[in-house]
């Protein structure tokens, strides 16, 4: 379609304005080729008749439905005035700042603080594609980071603008987002040495200008470099062409660098004493612009933010002070008074406060700085020459110094903050940040602004190669011929100022000259190319001034400090008295080759730019111009060797007011960026691109039935632009995309809007036409009874006469006889007909019907006989074969049924004969036992011989007792005898002396002691007579205890022997069961050949007896196929062997039931044997013999006890053994006296009825065998497990480390791991032992720590120890012996209680356990559903057909046109499904459950609403009412679940309320009203954000004004909530753990064999 078609009427197009540079305006006639007048009417009303050029016609104004689109390059028409009013709908009315155009981000400075730069909004974009969100300068941060982690490429980041653009916050969002989501746990503090290093140099290179209050004076590169791992390791920092002149000189309303201001404000702090510094007002170099302060910004805290970032990277006091000290002395030396004397002399005072102090804080000599600020030594080749310098020239150089020692100082402290960055080892990769000033045009230019813009001159054309090359990929990579574009190429620009005799060598060649000037160097650029060259001109009115052609603009320089600046010179004198100061920073600054510490070494080393004096040579000085020609080509070099990302900040007005769009200076800004370059390159080709999805979504509407009938959507896409667009140049198809030229997409979107009209036209024509028809139907109903009751009345009022009356009632009568007799006339005359023609057709019918019957009469009879015995002898056929198919497969099936009763009696006998050999063990116990009890009786022989050699050794002690107590009373009484005498003889002399008396006193005393002696001696013998009394009566006792037992052994034993001689009886019985079933087995197999040999002979018989060649001769064709003809044979064949299969059926599942049986009573035999050895092992280890052989005998005996059931069981096996041969026998006569012709139905029903019979006698047989198998006498347990201190290794392994969920949780109680141990808690509380108590608390606790920690990302592990962890939690609370957790105990449970400790502290610690564990289980619940959120949300359309997708531009989501791989609502349910399965199938209890459930609802609605204000295309009616059906879903699901108690639904009230905002109406106040009463769960920034970010998706429907969302917000301003734009998704409702006593008693717990804990034993 030819572009000039699209001039029709009520287009519209763009036409120039003086003030907001273009003006819209609708087209009131249609354009025709050729005319010279466009006849449109602007937007005020004012009709215009507007010239035109043909060749040139204004440009087209998009759709609206595209106005706002958040990449330019999805625009329909590419131009300066649709891009500059989709910036302004977008900044002024949506408020967004940020836009794409292609891979330009273009950022306009707000001037206001907006809650867009959050950690939430980092994490937002954080793996998002670049088209998945909206503009954000994170988004190109993290397109950068992917790149570079996906292609192992170095990125860069080139940010540019005018000042006061932004650039210094956008490189510093950068940053900020590398060092957030690269944060590395290893080095963590490296991302924030790179984040501090923002504010030194902003600090230092930052200054304030009439354009902007925090301007950077310098360019920077910073590197950040990456490890392998893609996280942050370090960085280096590269600067370029510092503005040294604002050190000496600020314009009005500027400052100096932030840092001086700093100081001046820190002054009166003691630490700044020593500087002697003041106020800013008191210093030349910082009052000079008569601004000294910034609203807003408090010099002294940011001068301690200064000083705190220092010392984050490492810079100490010390060298804080030494930076301080040199600052100070700069300040200090702008106050040095220098007055004139004289015209060509100057000089300084000695008392100059200042110099002095200069020259203190440096170290200098103060009498030679003096001098030497005021003279200057020329060096000629014969002499020396010291001049005297004028004040001017002395002011100069004192100005000169100034900027010097500044700019060493700027550049020593790049070098130590690369220092603080520096890293061990090599970087893998780097993203560069480049923060570079704009291009720059004031009203007067000068050397800066020269160097400014050649740099945009060289990064333009690196940016135009980089847009051509994409371009070109792109084409490549869709197979579409790719055509050569146009393009500006900037490179006769670059060589006028680059190249060999370029400006830049001429100004180089001027300074060289002792007596160079500016004049004479801007006549050299005169003579060399004006009228030369075409890029360079010379002013008409000025003599001091030149012109370049640069892509932005022209620009006019003026020649006046070109060579100063260029040279950039200080007295070599001054130069070599800082050499000698003792100050060794300042004396470091000025050394001849000072050596770099930057210890950084990339692919490309770029040092800082640092001026350094090689030779006081000055033909070897390099000039600034030359300085920055290197450094830039090196960085074009760097830039060349990364892949490019742009932003490009544009400043909207120069006030600093906040969305505020100056049309003028935003055209400006976009010319002198390249963003209008690109959409010229752009719109030289194709620059509209949609994916085929895309295009298929949007324009189904103007497809054809037919078409849409094709499964391939490209297919149908191609075939409909075939159809509607007929100039095939207009579009390409690629692989992916289809491309169109400039105004196809808009005049596809005019056939919809009139496809979409014509449909809403029809729509209201038909429903038009049908309410008038039906208002018309209704008028017409009306009217007619109106006429007719008016008619009627009429004829009544007519026809009212007498006379009119009876000539009307005679009338009718005559008309009424007239037409009775014509009528009755023609009713007789069809009458008569009637009946002579039925007369005759029946009399033929029936004379016909007679003939026939005679016919048919005698053949029909002869048929029914013939039929008759036919049908009778093919139903006897039949019966026969029937009967003996059924015959032989019923034998079959008994001879199968007899198999398997032989195989279930071998069984049997097999069960029997371990019986036996379990019985053969008994008697070796017994046998055993005899021996134990042999060695007992030989025992006690001995020890009775032992007694009684005892007794007769106590007996003879006791008679020589006893003797010698006889002796001595003899000797007593034959002692008192002799006493009497002696006392007699002595009382006969006693007179005879006082001697005799003495030696009588003497005697008697020594009488007396030796019968005290004697008393004593007889006492201890009669203690020892009473002890071996005592000792006697107690062998006595003993040996009558021990004879009491004996004889209890001795009638054990006798029992025992009877018993054992019991034991071979019972073993012949069983050999003869063996033989008798062998025998029965021999019978069995030769009944069996007996019924098939006369199986085989009945068949034969029957065969024979009918002969089949007789009854096919009888039959004739015709009886054979009436034999068949219905297909009996083959049904009756199909019925048998249905008949065959379902019994096959029948006896395999019965077989399976036996088998089953089979192994549950193997399975039972097992466990039997398991507790006989256990039984076993507890005998072993009894102590004492006697309670061991007592135990032992009582259990012999109890098992004897089954030996008579045994018997029986025997006897009634024999029974049935004998009965079964008898009716085996039976049969077979049976079966030998009958013939073939017998009934064999009623027999083989009987046989199954005693099969039947003989199986339930089984059955109840193996009941009665398990019973006597089980103990007689059951075990009672008290609910622990006992086990071993050495064991709890064991434990924990088998039942935590080892354990695994999904063969834990089938047909388990919930919690059992966790029942277990605490039955073994209970256990170590039973014996008291603190110290294994604690052993097994600790052990336990670090086992589930250990199992949460290996399987961290295992969703099932952890719901599974989540639940135990709790379960097990709850019964230390249960069992605590606590009154308020023993409310809902059983008495039972009561009785198990812990009775000894108290484990209050360990239910706190497994209670942060849970805790711990819950959050990780969270998170990974969170991690695996977090991905399907947004695309199962917010992009898959559940109501299909309803959104209508929009072109996204460059920035393509997909391009794929098979879209089965995303993820669906379902998706997520499934998900939320199979959590909810796993948890219920864990036993997590139902209050965790929702919890959980709750927290994964909260982030699905978080996720859900923080894209959708990150995504203005997903802001529409049609996507509210797809997210509204959402939420539809989820609540279906809780109430399929029955959680609707668990608040989960009221998480989700943000993502409802921002749905039904969509939705709403949004235009009067009622509408405002509803709006600020219904969204209460949203805050005021996050409405205003929705209104702001609405899109309609349709013409028909209408934007928000900016009217409206003023309203709005003026409504909410009275609401107190947070300014917070996104919700914090990582945000963890509390988690509460209710108590739930566990129903289940510990007594009836077993622990399967699965675990692997037979070490443990229930007690």
């Amino acid at each position: 379609m030819a572009l000039a078609e699209l001039y029709t009427q009520y287009n519209r197009v763009w036409i120039p304005d003086n003030e907001e540079v273009w003006q819209s305006a609708e087209i009131t006639k249609n354009y025709k080729a050729g005319d010279s007048f466009l006849h449109v009417q602007l937007e005020d009303g004012t009709e215009l008749s507007y010239p035109v050029d043909p060749a040139a016609l204004p440009p087209l104004r998009n759709p609206d439905i595209l106005v706002g689109e958040n990449d330019l390059t999805a625009l329909s028409y590419l131009h300066e005035p649709a891009v500059l009013h989709n910036l302004k709908i977008r900044f002024v009315e949506s408020k967004l700042i940020y836009t794409y155009s292609g891979i330009i981000l273009v950022a306009i400075n707000p001037y206001k603080q907006l809650p867009i730069y959050g950690d939430a909004i980092i994490h937002a974009y954080s793996g998002q594609n670049m088209g998945d969100m909206d503009p954000h300068i994170f988004a190109v941060a993290e397109e950068a980071y992917k790149q570079m982690a996906r292609n192992n490429k170095n990125q860069s980041i080139i940010v540019s603008g005018e000042s006061g653009a932004g650039k210094t916050v956008s490189a510093r969002y950068t940053m900020r987002y590398f060092a957030t989501v690269s944060k590395s746990s290893s080095n963590a503090d490296v991302e924030d040495k790179v984040l501090a290093s923002n504010p030194i140099t902003e600090a230092v290179g930052n200054a304030k200008t009439t354009r902007n209050d925090n301007s950077s004076r310098f360019g920077k590169y910073t590197e950040i470099s990456f490890d392998q791992s893609y996280q942050i390791i370090g960085a280096n920092m590269r600067t370029y062409l510092l503005e040294k002149s604002r050190v000496v000189f600020q314009s009005e309303n500027e400052r100096n660098y932030h840092i001086f201001y700093q100081l001046c404000a820190s002054a009166m702090q003691p630490e700044y004493e020593h500087l002697k510094l003041g106020s800013a007002e008191e210093f030349n170099y910082t009052r000079m612009g008569g601004s000294t302060v910034i609203e807003g910004v408090d010099d002294r805290a940011n001068m301690v933010e200064t000083q705190k970032t220092f010392s984050l990277l490492g810079l100490k006091k010390d060298f804080q002070m030494d930076v301080f000290k040199m600052l100070a002395a700069i300040l200090h030396l702008g106050n040095v008074e220098i007055a004139a004397v004289g015209d060509e002399r100057s000089s300084i005072s000695m008392e100059d406060k200042h110099l002095s102090i200069f020259c203190e804080l440096l170290d200098l000599n103060c009498d030679k700085m003096a001098r030497w600020l005021c003279h200057r030594k020329i060096v000629t080749t014969s002499e020396t020459v010291v001049k005297p310098m004028t004040r001017a020239q002395a002011v100069n150089a004192r100005d000169a110094l100034a900027k010097k020692i500044y700019s060493h100082l700027f550049d020593f402290i790049v070098e130590r903050i690369n220092q603080a960055l520096q890293f061990p080892g090599k970087q893998h990769t780097f993203i560069g940040v480049l923060d570079i000033y704009g291009f720059e045009t004031f009203d007067v230019n000068s050397f800066e602004q020269f160097c400014i813009n050649y740099a945009n001159e060289k990064l333009q054309q690196q940016f135009n190669l980089h847009v051509f090359k994409l371009e070109q990929e792109e084409y490549m990579k869709e197979d579409i011929p790719w055509t050569l574009i146009d393009f500006y190429d900037n490179q006769p620009v670059i060589d006028l100022i680059e190249a060999k005799m370029g400006i830049l060598e001429l100004l180089d060649e001027e300074c060289l000259l002792p007596h160079g000037k500016d004049e004479n160097w801007l006549q050299k650029l005169y003579n060399n190319f004006v009228n030369k060259n075409a890029l360079f001109e010379k002013p008409r009115m000025s003599n001091t001034s030149f012109i370049i052609q640069h892509f932005a603009d022209k620009v006019e320089y003026k020649c006046e400090g070109f060579l100063e600046k260029n040279r950039d010179t200080v007295h070599e004198v001054l130069i070599e008295i800082l050499k000698e100061s003792k100050f060794h920073l300042c004396a470091d600054f000025f050394q001849d080759s000072p050596v770099s510490i930057s210890p950084f070494s990339s692919a490309i080393n770029i040092k800082s730019a640092r001026p350094v004096l090689k030779s006081p040579n000055k033909q070897l000085r390099t000039t600034v111009g030359s300085k920055f020609r290197n450094s830039l080509s090196l960085l074009m070099v760097t830039l060349n060797a990364t892949t490019p990302h742009y932003v490009r900040c544009i400043k909207p007005n120069d006030e600093k007011l906040p969305f505020e769009f100056d049309s003028k200076r935003v055209a400006q800004q976009l010319r002198a960026c390249g963003v209008l370059e690109t959409i010229r390159i752009s719109a030289q080709s194709y620059p509209s691109r949609w994916t085929y999805i895309e295009f298929f979504s949007r324009y189904s509407i103007l497809m054809a039935q037919q078409e849409l009938s094709i499964n391939d959507k490209k297919q149908i896409c191609k075939i409909v632009l075939q159809r509607l667009i007929q100039d095939p140049n207009q579009y390409q198809f690629g692989r992916t995309k289809i491309f169109f030229r400039a105004g196809q997409v808009a005049y596809l979107e005019k056939l919809r809007s009139d496809r979409l009209r014509q449909a809403c036209t029809l729509l209201q024509r038909r429903v038009r036409g049908w309410l008038q028809r039906r208002r018309f139907l209704a008028l017409r109903r009306a009217a007619l009874t109106v006429q007719q009751y008016y008619r009627g009345q009429r004829t009544v009022r007519q026809a009212i006469t007498a006379r009119n009356l009876k000539e009307t009632w005679a009338a009718i009568v005559i008309q009424k006889y007239c037409r009775g007799y014509l009528v009755r006339r023609l009713c007789q005359l069809i009458h008569v007909a009637a009946v002579t023609i039925q007369a005759y057709t029946r009399g033929f019918l029936a004379r016909k019907k007679y003939r026939k019957m005679r016919e048919e009469q005698k053949a029909v009879v002869l048929q029914k006989y013939a039929r008759a015995w036919l049908a009778r002898r093919r139903f006897q056929n039949i019966r026969r074969f029937v009967l003996n198919i059924q015959l032989s497969y019923r034998v079959q099936q008994l001879q199968k049924r007899i198999e398997e009763q032989s195989r279930e009696n071998h069984g049997l006998l097999e069960r029997l004969t371990n019986l036996a050999s379990a019985h053969m063990n008994d008697v070796d116990t017994i046998q055993k036992l005899e021996s134990e009890l042999e060695k007992l009786t030989a025992q006690k022989k001995t020890f009775e011989e032992k007694g009684k050699k005892y007794k007769e050794d106590s007996e003879q002690k006791i008679l020589k007792l006893e003797n010698q107590n006889k002796e001595l009373q003899e000797q007593k009484e034959t002692l008192e005898i002799k006493l009497q005498e002696k006392t007699e003889e002595m009382k006969g002399t006693i007179t005879k002396g006082s001697f005799k008396g003495v030696v009588v006193g003497i005697l008697e005393k020594n009488f007396q002691n030796q019968k005290q002696d004697y008393e004593k001696e007889i006492e201890l013998l009669k203690g020892e007579i009473k002890i071996l009394k005592e000792e006697k009566t107690q062998l006595q006792q003993q040996i009558q205890q021990e004879i009491i037992t004996q004889d209890g052994l001795k009638m054990e034993v006798g029992q025992l022997t009877k018993q054992a001689q019991k034991i071979p009886e019972l073993q012949k019985e069983i050999e003869l069961l063996q033989t008798q079933k062998l025998d029965v087995e021999k019978q069995a197999h030769s009944q069996k050949r007996e019924l098939r040999e006369k199986m085989s002979e009945v068949t034969k018989q029957l065969l024979e007896s009918y002969d089949f060649e007789d009854v096919r001769s009888r039959l004739s064709t015709e009886d054979l196929e009436h034999l068949n003809e219905d297909g009996e044979l083959w049904f009756a064949y199909e019925g048998l062997k249905k008949a065959t299969r379902v019994l096959e059926s029948h006896f395999q599942s019965q077989k399976e039931i036996y088998e089953k049986e089979i192994e549950g009573l193997n399975f039972k035999v097992e466990h039997l044997s398991q507790d006989i050895n256990h039984l076993q092992k507890l005998f072993r280890e009894e102590n004492d013999i006697n309670d061991g052989i007592r135990l032992e005998v009582s259990r012999l005996t109890s098992e004897n006890l089954v030996i008579p059931d045994l018997k029986q069981q025997v006897a009634e096996l024999e029974n049935q053994k004998l009965d079964l041969e008898n009716r085996l026998q039976e049969q077979t006569t049976k079966l030998k006296g009958n013939g073939p012709t017998v009934d064999l139905e009623e027999k083989l029903d009987m046989k199954d009825r005693i099969i039947k019979k003989l199986e339930d006698q089984i059955k109840t047989l193996t009941k009665t065998i398990e019973k006597s198998l089980v103990p007689t006498v059951p075990k009672e347990y008290i609910g622990m497990m006992e086990y071993k201190k050495e064991d709890e290794e064991r434990i924990i392994q088998n039942l935590i480390l080892d354990l695994k969920p999904r063969g834990v949780v089938v047909n388990m109680i919930p919690g059992l791991p966790a029942h277990i141990l605490f039955m073994c808690v209970r256990y170590a509380d039973y014996l008291n032992d603190a110290d294994m108590l604690k052993s097994f608390m600790n052990v336990t606790i670090d086992g589930i720590k250990q199992v949460v920690k290996e399987h961290s990302e295992d969703f099932e592990m952890l719901s599974f120890w989540l639940s135990n962890t709790y379960y097990f939690l709850n019964c230390l609370k249960q069992y605590s012996g606590e009154e308020e957790f023993m409310k809902h105990n059983t008495p039972r449970q009561n009785k198990n209680c812990l009775k000894h400790f108290d484990l209050s502290e360990y239910r706190q610690i497994l209670s942060d356990l849970a805790i711990q564990i819950y959050h990780q289980f969270i998170i990974v619940m969170e991690n695996n559903i977090q991905h399907m959120i947004v695309p199962g949300m917010l992009e898959y359309e559940s109501l299909q057909g309803i959104s209508g997708l929009k072109p996204t531009g460059f920035r393509k989501r997909s391009s794929s046109i098979d879209d089965t791989d995303t993820y669906t609502m379902t998706s997520i349910l499934q998900q939320l499904s199979y959590f909810y399965s796993t948890m219920c199938q864990n036993g997590l209890d139902s209050e965790l459950l929702k919890q959980a459930v709750k927290q994964l609802f909260f982030l699905i609605g978080a996720v859900t609403l923080n894209s959708l204000f990150l995504r203005k295309d997903m802001c529409s009616c049609r996507k509210g009412m797809q997210i509204r059906c959402n939420i539809s879903y989820m609540e279906e699901w809780l109430k399929d679940k029955n959680l609707q108690s668990s608040n989960a639904k009221e998480t989700l009230e943000p993502l409802s309320q921002a749905a039904w905002l969509l939705q709403v109406k949004k235009i009067t106040d009622d509408d405002a009203k509803e709006i600020c009463e219904h969204c209460t769960s949203l805050s005021t920034v996050q409405i205003v954000k929705i209104l702001n970010s609405y899109t309609p998706i349709d013409d028909f429907e209408k934007r928000v004004t900016p009217s409206f969302v003023r309203k709005v917000q003026a409504m909410l301003n009275n609401r107190e909530d947070v300014p917070q734009l996104m919700l914090d998704t990582k945000h963890l409702f509390q988690v509460t753990f209710p108590f739930t006593p566990s129903p289940h008693a510990l007594e009836l717990i077993q622990v399967p064999s699965s675990f692997k804990l037979g070490f443990l034993t229930r007690v």
